[in-house]
C-alpha cells in the first residue's frame, strides 16, 4: 500500500505513473494504427487503374522536349525545388492549393508521390479532341492530369482560387474539377513561360472506358467529326452524337437514380458558382465503362462513378455479360474560359450568321442551357431528342447548314487561310474604292 501511495505522489508531482503511461501509449498507437489503415484504404482504393484508361504514351523524361523540360520543372516544384537545369519553376498560392488537395484527400506527401516517382504518360494536342492546343501529361496511378492552359485561363484560375477553396468546402460533393495546383514554368530557351495546372483524372478509373463524351449542352456544331469516330475507344463524342444515339443516363438502381439526381442538384450549384465568376465553355465528360458487379464494392475515392441501365449507352453499347454493370464516371472539365470580349464579338457575329444555339453564350444563359441539358438527360431517350430536335430547329440560320463549330483553334486557322486574306482584302479594297468615289462626287450627290 505504502508502495502504491508514493506511485501516486510521483505522478502528481508530474510524471505519468507506468500504467497510465501504458495506457497513453496504447491509445496513441491505436489511432496511428487506424490513420494508416484510412490511408492504406484511400491508396488501395486508388491503385490497379485499368491501362486502357492511360491515354497517350510513356513520356521520356530524359529528352529535351519542351514538354519533358516542363514535366522535370514540376517534379522538382512538388519536392519544394525552384530551379532546374532547364529554368525556374514558380508555384503559385502553393498554401491555398495544399488546403484544397486535403480537403479532397490528397496529402502533400501522396500528391509528391504521384508526380515525382514512377513514370508519366503524355497527350498532346493532336491526339486530344478539343479546340484548343493543349498538351496533357497524365500520373501512372491514374490520378492527375497535367495540363498546359493559356495564360489567360492561368489567370483566371488564379483570380478565381480563393473563392473556389470556399466553395468546394461548402460544397464536398462538387462535381468542379479538382484543381490542385498551378506551374508557371520559365524555360531558358523559351521567351514565353508555359503554364501547368494540376487536376484531378476524371477517367481514372479501374476499368478501361467504352465511350467518352463532351456535352456542353448546345446543338450547333456538336457532332463528332468523321476523323474523331475513327480513333474508336479514344474518340470523344459531343451531344448530338449522345442524343442521336439514344444515349441516357438511366440509373441501374433505385439508389444510382436517386444519385445521379443529386448529382444534377450539385451540377445546377456549380453551374451557379461558374456563371458569377463570368466563366463559360465547360463541358460535362461522361466516360463508358464496364465492370464486374463485384468491382463496385471498392470504393474509388478520387472519381465520380454511378452504375447505369445497359440501355444506357443506346446503339453503342457493345456485348456486355448479364454479370457485369455498365457504369459512368463524371465531371465538369475545361471551365475556365472567361466571357471576355473576343467571346462577345464571337457571341454576336455566330449567333447572327450561324445559330442561336452555339456553344458561346453569356454566363448565365449558359450556365441556364448546360443545366437544362443535363436535368433531361435521364429521359427517354426518344424524348430528349425530340426536345433536342426541336432546338436545334428553331436556332438554325442558313450559313449554320455549312458551318460547324467554331473553336479558338479554328478561327486562328482561318485568320492565317489565303481564303480569308483574300476575302478580306477583296472587302478592304472594295470599301476603300466605296469611299473614293463618294469623295469625287459632288457633296449634293453623296447622300
Amino acid at each position: 500500500e505504502e508502495r502504491i501511495i508514493n506511485t501516486t505522489t510521483v505522478s502528481a508531482a508530474g510524471s505519468l505513473s507506468r500504467p497510465w503511461s501504458a495506457m497513453f501509449a496504447k491509445a496513441v498507437n491505436k489511432i496511428k494504427k487506424q490513420q494508416s489503415a484510412t490511408e492504406a484504404l484511400i491508396e488501395a482504393s486508388d491503385e490497379a487503374v485499368s491501362a486502357q484508361n492511360k491515354p497517350g504514351k510513356r513520356l521520356d523524361l530524359a529528352s529535351n522536349t519542351d514538354v519533358a523540360r516542363a514535366a522535370r520543372a514540376i517534379q522538382e516544384a512538388v519536392q519544394g525545388g525552384e530551379k532546374t537545369e532547364d529554368g525556374t519553376v514558380i508555384s503559385h498560392l502553393e498554401d491555398t492549393f495544399a488546403r484544397v488537395r486535403l480537403h479532397f484527400g490528397r496529402s502533400s506527401e501522396q500528391y509528391c508521390r504521384s508526380l515525382s516517382e514512377g513514370s508519366l504518360r503524355f497527350l498532346g494536342e493532336e491526339e486530344a479532341a478539343g479546340k484548343s492546343s493543349a498538351f496533357f501529361v497524365f500520373t501512372e496511378d491514374g490520378r492527375y492530369c497535367v495540363k498546359s492552359v493559356a495564360p489567360k485561363e492561368a489567370q483566371m484560375l488564379l483570380k478565381v482560387t480563393s473563392s473556389y477553396e470556399q466553395y468546394v468546402l461548402q460544397n464536398p460533393d462538387t462535381l468542379l474539377p479538382k484543381f490542385y495546383g498551378m506551374y508557371e514554368v520559365r524555360l531558358f530557351h523559351r521567351r514565353e513561360p508555359l503554364w501547368m495546372m494540376v487536376q484531378g483524372n476524371v477517367l481514372g478509373g479501374r476499368t478501361g472506358v467504352i465511350q467518352r463524351f463532351d456535352l456542353k449542352g448546345s446543338t450547333h456544331g456538336r457532332a463528332a467529326s468523321a476523323k474523331e469516330r475513327a480513333k474508336g475507344r479514344s474518340s470523344v463524342l459531343k451531344d448530338l452524337d449522345f442524343v442521336n444515339e439514344g444515349c441516357t443516363m438511366e440509373g441501374a438502381t433505385s439508389e444510382a437514380k436517386q444519385n445521379w439526381q443529386q448529382w444534377v442538384q450539385m451540377m445546377e450549384k456549380d453551374a451557379a458558382w461558374l456563371a458569377s465568376q463570368n466563366l463559360i465553355d465547360y463541358s460535362l465528360l461522361l466516360g463508358f465503362s464496364s465492370c464486374p458487379k463485384e468491382a463496385l464494392k471498392k470504393p474509388l475515392s478520387h472519381v465520380n462513378r454511378l452504375e447505369i441501365s445497359h440501355a444506357s449507352m443506346g446503339k453503342l453499347c457493345p456485348p456486355i455479360d448479364a454479370d457485369d454493370a455498365l457504369v459512368v464516371y463524371v465531371g465538369i472539365i475545361d471551365c475556365l474560359m472567361p466571357y471576355n470580349w473576343f467571346k462577345r464579338l464571337e457571341n454576336a457575329f455566330c449567333d447572327a450568321l450561324f445559330s442561336a444555339d452555339i456553344s458561346c453564350q453569356p454566363p448565365s444563359k449558359y450556365a441556364s442551357r448546360f443545366v437544362n441539358f443535363v436535368q433531361r438527360m435521364s429521359l427517354p431517350s426518344e424524348q430528349l431528342k425530340e426536345f433536342t430536335d426541336e432546338r436545334l430547329r428553331a436556332a438554325e440560320r442558313p450559313l449554320g447548314k455549312v458551318v460547324g463549330e467554331f473553336g479558338t483553334k479554328d478561327v486562328k486557322q482561318a485568320l492565317k487561310s489565303p481564303a480569308f486574306i483574300a476575302i478580306t482584302g477583296g472587302m478592304a479594297l472594295l470599301m476603300a474604292g466605296f469611299a473614293w468615289q463618294r469623295k469625287l462626287l459632288p457633296r449634293s450627290l453623296r447622300n
